[in-house]
């Protein structure tokens, strides 16, 4: 079996470790102990030996990270970041990582909440930044025989279209959050779907969402359109000639 490491053992590290296991034997690395990680922990150096790494720690500090494996990272060595923002992170590896290391960009866009019900149909973003074709159609294989729906995309769109899908979603939940939104009896279906957003954004930690909504070159001008759209319905309750 195939051999793959994974860095940062957070609830989305761990998830991924139990995601890759079905196909490969996996190890971790991480600066703390975790506890009970679901596969063998091995030092930094030794992880850096494997031929497939996968990045698993906060966006934020991925150019900390690059730095430390650059120097010890072998020719041929793949390595995988799963950001939830693409183009300064591909930017970070492509400049930090030696030519001779392979660079396969990609998004799960879901954890493990998401995943509970399983994998099937959940998608997943991928880019061969720097790989040969048969490496990432083995990759790109192996999750499909998940059930995993690989959509393959470029950074540029990734975050153009993350921005008005993610980004603006866990911008709601988190200013509903603010809002101080709780359960009602009479709550709607929809209302109680409403809620079931604002409880998975707030198991994401506070840096996830300053990075994706600061690293993300398109979460500004999500944000802008938001707020003008916000202003214009605000209106329309008041002025008959603003009425959609």
């Amino acid at each position: 079996m195939s051999k793959a490491g994974i860095i940062g053992f957070g609830r989305f590290g761990s998830f991924w470790a139990t995601v890759l296991s079905h196909g490969y034997e996996v190890y971790g690395y991480n600066r703390s102990a975790p506890q009970n990680p679901p596969c063998p922990m091995v030092s930094l150096e030794e992880l850096c030996a494997l031929p497939v790494i996968f990045l698993c720690v906060p966006m934020r500090t991925v150019p900390e990270i690059l730095a430390k494996i650059a120097p010890m990272l072998k020719p041929g060595t793949l390595v995988v970041d799963t950001c939830s923002v693409k183009m300064e992170p591909v930017r970070w590896m492509q400049e930090a990582l030696p030519e001779t290391v392979d660079i396969l960009a990609t998004h799960p866009m879901f954890g493990p909440e998401s995943a509970k019900e399983g994998l099937s149909g959940l998608p997943l973003m991928m880019h061969p930044v720097r790989m040969n074709h048969d490496q990432y159609a083995e990759w790109s294989h192996f999750f499909s025989s998940l059930g995993i729906m690989v959509v393959e995309m470029t950074p540029e769109e990734h975050d153009r279209q993350a921005a008005m899908s993610q980004a603006l979603t866990h911008m709601i939940g988190r200013t509903l959050n603010a809002m101080g939104v709780e359960e009602t009896p009479i709550g709607t279906l929809w209302y109680r779907k409403l809620l079931a957003i604002c409880k998975q954004v707030a198991r994401d930690s506070p840096e996830l969402f300053l990075d994706m909504q600061t690293l993300n070159p398109h979460a500004q001008s999500m944000r802008d359109s938001f707020s003008r759209a916000w202003d214009d319905v605000c209106r329309s309750l008041t002025d008959p000639d603003n009425r959609g």
